[in-house]
């Protein structure tokens, strides 16, 4: 399989979302209206629409979704104590840290890749593995900054990703006809969802406030690029005996650049803010690499 012809169109997209910033064509207000756009309409009918026609059944096991949470959870929480234990940082810089290491931007980078390289039926049942993703990640921060994850475990529930991906697999389990007069319009919105998404990425690359601290930045962006990928690849393999197909959806899911949402939500707390855009924008500067590393080693 060549990954670079794989790859290359999406990351071109992001390209032209950058430039077309750059050269004053798209302004920082049209890029959160387009932003605002693709999170709360087009990428949840995508997600309603792969759910709701995807192949169930090869049912999305427990192990299947251990092999992607437990290193998650489990690279937060070590990443935490080393820096807490080694560097010395404070709890809610350790905390937010930790996020930055470990959360990923599986909506605008990962659902594109896997739709590229599998078929959309069974990317889409790495679609519902997602779906705890935030409110697990968000309640454990919430848990080592206030003691209390409720709200965030709440607000990751509400997320229109998160009940897009559960209408969809509803419907598909329950076997709910929906009229083609529906699903038409659904369809040609969801063939924009993705190419929207990547532009927009790459548009806000331009406002992520850049400065200092790259060490830790290249730090933690290996760690969200290659440590954890590997991790999810062990034990996956050593302990859960997963399929290839099932090992290769989890190893890329976590492979993704840091998410968005942690400088978000660095800057709502007002704590490493400079760590979390700077990572948040190296590390998805160089998963087009990590991306050609680990599809390369798995198919």
């Amino acid at each position: 399989m060549n990954t670079l012809l794989l790859i290359s169109p999406l990351v071109l997209i992001c390209v032209i979302g950058y430039l077309s910033v750059r050269l004053k064509l798209v302004n920082q207000q049209q890029s959160n209206v387009l932003a605002q756009i693709c999170f709360s309409v087009l990428i949840p009918l995508f997600l309603f629409k792969s759910t709701y026609q995807a192949n169930l059944s090869d049912s999305i096991s427990l192990p299947w979704f251990a092999s992607f949470y437990v290193p998650v959870v489990f690279v937060f929480l070590a990443g935490y104590w080393v820096n807490v234990t080694f560097f010395k940082k404070t709890q809610k810089a350790a905390t937010i840290r930790a996020l930055v290491g470990s959360y990923s931007n599986t909506v605008l980078v990962a659902i594109p890749i896997l739709s590229t390289i599998l078929p959309v039926e069974t990317a889409a049942q790495a679609f519902v593995i997602i779906g705890f993703h935030s409110a697990v990640l968000f309640t454990l921060t919430e848990i080592l900054l206030y003691g209390k994850g409720l709200s965030a475990l709440l607000s990751g529930i509400k997320n229109p990703i998160v009940l897009s991906i559960f209408s969809g697999l509803f419907c598909n389990l329950i076997g709910l006809p929906i009229p083609q007069l529906i699903m038409d319009p659904i369809a040609l919105l969801s063939q924009s969802a993705i190419a929207l998404a990547l532009f927009g990425l790459g548009a806000s690359m331009n406002f992520m406030p850049i400065k200092g601290n790259r060490f830790t930045a290249i730090s933690l962006s290996t760690t969200k690029l290659m440590v954890l990928p590997a991790a999810v690849l062990l034990f996956a393999n050593q302990f859960l005996h997963l399929s290839q197909e099932q090992a290769l959806i989890s190893v890329m899911l976590t492979a993704s650049p840091t998410g968005a949402a942690c400088y978000l939500l660095a800057n709502q707390h007002k704590e490493s803010v400079d760590v979390a855009a700077t990572t948040v924008v190296l590390s998805t500067a160089l998963c087009p690499l990590s991306y050609w590393f680990w599809i390369e080693y798995l198919l």
